[in-house]
């Protein structure tokens, strides 16, 4: 059953004062204290021309009840059919909420364009620099991926992400590679992106129910459908505000959310980061005793080596000594045993030498008796002739008496 008028009206006070009051972590509860910024900045995405500018003059209008036509963002006529944007900008939605404008997204899976909205999310670019989705770098770019800077970021990180359809597009230009980027925000962010579906109040019914059940495929959840102030428009329905403030309160909450799991995922990389930190003390503490290990093994070594050489050098020596005490002993053996032969020869020298004085001695001595023999002899012979002689005397004598 569709609300009254009053009811919608009454319900429209009731989120414009929750969204006119809003600060970042009004929105969601954390059992954590952390630490909230002071703005949340929802960034908008979509093709070229798809009604981005004029949706942020939308939400200004529904977050306030009223806008001035000064007060509207530029935004590219029909006959020009967007493009209008090339840099990218913020404007304020309340005092705490701000929206950022972008230039046409037109293949937002490629390489380039997931590396420029990487950036953005994380409030790595400014609002001065031309947004370039694809193609070469711009000219005028300077190169800083290297270098440290003191100037600090002049960018916001994207509290909320916000994808814009425009049901006038052909659905197939509308959602081609929306699925990668579906997944890389929620892999980035913690939370799928929040889709607008812009134009209802002059596209077909069936169309805009075609492209929403799409965009369900694709993995967004939250849509909401819009109409866009223009020229020819300078108010919305009661039931465009609905849905446009309900659009920010969904980015109240998603903001807070995705705040508060960009909390706990640099809580987890703190946690990874010291456990890392730990894992690679531990790894260095391990290499040191490894290295301590080595050291101490290679000192034993070292040492069973010195150990080693002098047992052999001992050994060595003893072998030296024993060579040198072999070769005296030898020598002695020689001098002993020339000595010996000296020795013996001399003994059989003065044994020969005995042996002739003895046979000397033994011939003289037989000489001796030989002679003596014969002068013994001799003398007996001389004795005997005496006797003879004597006899022979006497008997002559006898002769001579007879």
């Amino acid at each position: 059953m569709a609300a009254s008028s009053s009811e919608l009206r009454e319900e429209i006070l009731e989120i414009r004062e929750d969204v006119l009051e809003y600060k970042p972590g009004k929105a969601s509860s954390c059992p954590e204290r952390v630490v909230f910024p002071e703005n949340l900045y929802i960034g908008i995405f979509g093709q070229t021309g798809c009604g981005k500018t004029s949706l942020i003059n939308s939400l200004k209008f529904a977050a306030h009840g009223r806008l001035r036509r000064a007060k509207w963002l530029q935004a590219a006529t029909q006959e020009k059919a967007g493009g209008h944007t090339m840099f990218r900008r913020f404007a304020d939605i309340t005092k705490n909420i701000f929206v950022i404008d972008n230039r046409g997204l037109d293949e937002p899976n490629t390489e380039k364009a997931l590396t420029e909205l990487r950036a953005q999310l994380d409030g790595k670019r400014g609002y001065g620099s031309k947004v370039v989705w694809q193609g070469e770098k711009d000219e005028d770019e300077l190169d800083t991926s290297d270098l440290v800077l003191d100037q600090p970021q002049t960018g916001q990180p994207i509290g909320c992400a916000v994808f814009v359809f425009s049901a006038r597009h052909d659905i197939d230009s509308n959602t081609t590679g929306l699925t990668e980027v579906v997944d890389f925000l929620h892999g980035h962010q913690g939370r799928y992106p929040v889709a607008v579906i812009t134009h209802v109040d002059v596209a077909e019914k069936d169309h805009v129910e075609t492209l929403e059940s799409v965009l369900r495929v694709c993995g967004v959840s939250d849509i909401f459908r819009v109409a866009n102030l223009t020229d020819g428009k300078a108010k919305l329905e009661d039931l465009y505000q609905l849905s446009l403030l309900n659009l920010i309160e969904r980015c109240m909450t998603d903001g807070d959310d995705t705040l508060i799991f960009k909390y706990y995922q640099r809580m987890e990389e703190k946690r990874r980061d010291e456990i890392q930190k730990i894992l690679k003390e531990k790894e260095r503490k391990e290499e040191e005793e490894q290295r301590a290990r080595e050291l101490e093994q290679r000192a034993r070594e070292q040492e069973r080596m010195a150990i080693e050489q002098e047992r052999r050098a001992e050994e060595d020596r003893r072998k030296s000594e024993r060579s040198r005490l072999d070769m005296e002993y030898a020598t002695k053996l020689q001098e002993q045993q020339y000595l010996f032969e000296m020795e013996h020869e001399r003994k059989r020298a003065a044994a020969l030498e005995r042996e002739m004085e003895e046979r000397e001695e033994r011939e003289r001595q037989r000489e001796a008796r030989y002679e003596k023999a014969l002068r013994e002899a001799e003398a007996s012979k001389q004795e005997d002739l005496r006797r003879i002689m004597a006899a022979n005397r006497s008997k002559d004598s006898e002769c001579k008496i007879l």
